[in-house]
């Protein structure tokens, strides 16, 4: 498994609204920083997935509306 990560998030609220997309779409998915309220560029909640699911992903991240934060 190679974990990408597809979207950087600054406020944990916002990925958890996108993982449960994810995990409606069935695409297996990681948060790293969760628990981040510090707001440095680049410091954020980020949502990681298996580089098999990338573009499924980034699709699903497109339609639900958060294009703008795609890392990839």
């Amino acid at each position: 498994m190679s974990l990408i990560d597809v979207a950087i998030f600054n406020f944990p609220n916002d990925a958890a609204v996108l993982e449960s997309i994810l995990s409606g779409e069935n695409i297996p998915h990681f948060l790293n920083n969760p628990e981040s309220s510090i707001i440095v560029p680049g410091s954020g909640t980020r949502i990681s997935v298996d580089e098999a699911d990338l573009d499924r992903a980034v699709t699903v991240i497109k339609e639900a509306g958060f294009e703008q934060y795609l890392l990839v």
